[in-house]
């Protein structure tokens, strides 16, 4: 039995002959990965990060701020620095570009084009809609939960990843916490 690794080897090696097999090529020149800098999120990142090394392929890397600069301020503990609305906005913003920094610096990603950005809405609709503007070929997402109760939650109210497979304009690879290699 091959292991995961093998797998996705085997899989990006002999792609043509496999899409050929389905009667289409399907070639991979843009990734999205969306992140809200979770553990999940960071897997996800180094997950599409190679992909995109193996397929030379230009990588976006998304984060969607769902909540206002100041309840993000409030969750942080930015208040103390801050005193305007302003400087509450320029600290949000600062702490995004720190993360973004993080999440890249935790991975392989050279001789790979990277672009980062934010935007503020629905995560789900703000990746839906950025992976069309970009022509995106492939999403690449983190899932939470693996449990009974995450489950059926997502099935109840939805998740953004759930909401992003069922919608999206190209293909979607979800990535478990657990597929980050050892």
């Amino acid at each position: 039995m091959m292991n995961e690794e093998r797998l996705f080897q085997f899989i990006i090696h002999h792609s043509s002959f496999i899409t050929s097999l389905w009667g289409f090529v399907m070639s991979i020149n843009t990734i999205l990965v969306s992140t809200d800098f979770s553990e999940n999120a960071q897997v996800a990142s180094e997950k599409a990060c190679e992909l995109a090394g193996l397929l030379k392929a230009r990588l976006h890397v998304l984060h969607v701020q769902d909540e206002s600069s100041l309840r993000v301020a409030i969750k942080e503990g930015l208040l103390d620095t801050c005193e305007t609305d302003e400087a509450i906005r320029t600290a949000v913003e600062r702490l995004i570009e720190e993360r973004f920094a993080r999440l890249l610096a935790k991975t392989d990603c050279a001789g790979v084009e990277i672009t980062h950005l934010s935007r503020r809405g629905d995560a789900a609709a703000q990746t839906l809609a950025y992976a069309k503007e970009i022509h995106a070929d492939m999403i690449v997402i983190g899932r939470h939960g693996e449990g009974v109760l995450s489950n059926l939650i997502s099935a109840v109210l939805g998740s953004v990843a759930e909401v992003i497979i069922r919608k999206s304009p190209c293909p979607v690879l979800v990535v478990r916490r657990d597929h980050r290699q050892k």
